[in-house]
This record gives C-alpha cells, structure tokens and sequence, in this order.
C-alpha cells in the first residue's frame, strides 16, 4: 500500500525512527572532469526531524517496495532528479535490530540538475573529502566513515584486453584500441562493490605499445604510450599512483605482469580482462 511505512517506530536499541518498514536513503556520486569525487547531499528544512543538518535524500520505505525502489522514489520527490540518468548499484545496510536504513549507492555521468522540494533548505554536490566538515544528520554522521567510497583509477593493460576480444584488432591495432577507449569512457562515476573492489571509478590510465600507440583516445581518460615495452609502463604507472596515495585497480590477465604489479603493493586490485569485459556489459 503506498505510504504504508510513514510512521515512527523504536528499535531494540531503544532509538526513535521515521518508517514503520525501515528506510531508505540515495548515495549518489559524480566525478568532476579532474577526477574530484562528488556526492549529493540534502540540506535539511529547519522545520524537518533533525533540521539543518546534512543528510541524503530519502525517507521510509513502503512495504511493496525494495529498498532500491524506495531510496530512488524519495529521491526524486526530494530533489527532482531524472531518474533515467541514475545508474543504482548495490547497497550499505545500518540495521538496528527491527529498524534498519539502507544506504542505496548510486552513479551519474555529470552532476544532475535539481530542484529542492520543502523538506530541503539546499541541495548540494558536495565534494566527498569535504562531508566531514559539515553538520550531519546524526544517522548519516554514524554510517559516513563506513559508507563512504574511495576514488578508484583503473590502470588498462589495452594489449592485453583488445587481444581478448576478436574484432579484428589484428589488422588495425590503433582502430581497436580507440575503440575500446570509447567503451571504456562511461565507466567514469561507477560505483563498484565486490569480493576485491570497492570504490568510484575517477580516472582511468590506458597503457599502450607498439602500433596501437597511433590510437587517439580523446580525454579525461589518459594514454599513456610505451616508449618500449607496454609491461613496463603499466608497472611504472602503477608506482607513480600508488606512490601519490591514490587506489587503484589494474587489469590484466598477463601472469607475471600481475606478479610485477603485486609487488609494488599489496593493496592493489589486480582483475582479468574479463572482469572488465563484463563491467563495459553489465
């Protein structure tokens, strides 16, 4: 039934709630063209439970929906978002015992436009390293440090993954490299959350050598062309981020490329080709 869940209700921590099924708020995230990550926040009306704080926009969930379903629909109530450019990925689970809010993350090619409705004082895409300097709703304060992406680089070992795709790269290595540079643009602002990889894709360094160094791949996504050999250069760029703080992933299948990679530092992501041949399909 539609807003079957307005209403308050105490968890078995003895905390008051606003959703009698639980409640459901969008994380969403842009990166800027400089690879500054983003994220939407509400500024809450001072009439509001816990007013003037910042918060996420969204509110009790109704029975007959999913938490995704209901962290969209408040959403959009609250700020006017188009929701056909939201991409809505995987969620964030703060469960109190009988009551729970989840964080439903979400991805956007640019900054949407908004419109705040009267819950909102403001809305704002506020620049993640920056949320901890404002005033949070007290639940988003709790759930922030734990919630919260990093910026992720993806370093493409290109050789490696057009070799793996039989569009006849072998007549026109340039060609099929430009062509999986202009694949690989949309996964800019993706919010990824598997076993090995958690973050928003913020650049991505595509690594190239020999004849595919010809390739024109037009930016914010960055070549990097091999003076030799294109193991080499995908090492050298794995060090030159790492040494600069900056988490990464980096993709390839070659075997001892990966064992090189692995020892600049152990905390690098290092996925197969066709962990990113099934990111540019899903």
């Amino acid at each position: 039934m539609e807003r079957d869940g307005n209403g308050w209700v105490e968890c078995q921590l003895g905390h008051r709630h606003w959703g009698l099924h639980g409640a459901a708020g969008l994380l969403l995230h842009t990166v800027d063209p400089d690879g500054s990550l983003r994220v939407l926040l509400q500024h809450r009306a001072d009439w509001c439970h816990h007013g003037g704080t910042w918060g996420l926009p969204g509110g009790a969930r109704d029975s007959h929906e999913s938490v995704q379903d209901a962290a969209l629909r408040e959403a959009v109530e609250e700020t006017e978002l188009d929701a056909a450019q939201v991409r809505v990925r995987h969620t964030f689970v703060d469960d109190h015992g009988g009551w729970s809010y989840t964080t439903v993350y979400g991805d956007c090619v640019a900054q949407l436009d908004t419109v705040p409705n009267e819950e909102s004082a403001a809305l704002e895409w506020v620049r993640a390293d920056r949320v901890d300097e404002l005033t949070l709703h007290p639940g988003f304060g709790h759930t922030w440090s734990r919630a919260r992406l990093a910026s992720l680089v993806l370093v493409v070992d290109a050789a490696n993954v057009v070799g793996s795709v039989p569009d006849g790269w072998w007549k026109d290595r340039a060609g099929a490299t430009e062509r999986l540079g202009e694949r690989l643009r949309p996964l800019l602002s993706t919010t990824l959350d598997d076993d090995q990889t958690s973050g928003v894709i913020s650049g991505i360094h595509v690594v190239v050598e020999g004849a595919a160094r010809a390739a024109v791949i037009a930016p914010p996504i960055e070549t990097v062309r091999a003076e030799a050999s294109g193991d080499d250069a995908v090492v050298a760029t794995a060090q030159s981020l790492s040494h600069n703080g900056q988490q990464m992933v980096v993709v390839t299948s070659d075997r001892e490329l990966s064992r090189r990679v692995g020892q600049i530092d152990d905390t690098i992501a290092i996925r197969g080709t066709a962990w990113l041949l099934d990111l540019l399909t899903g």
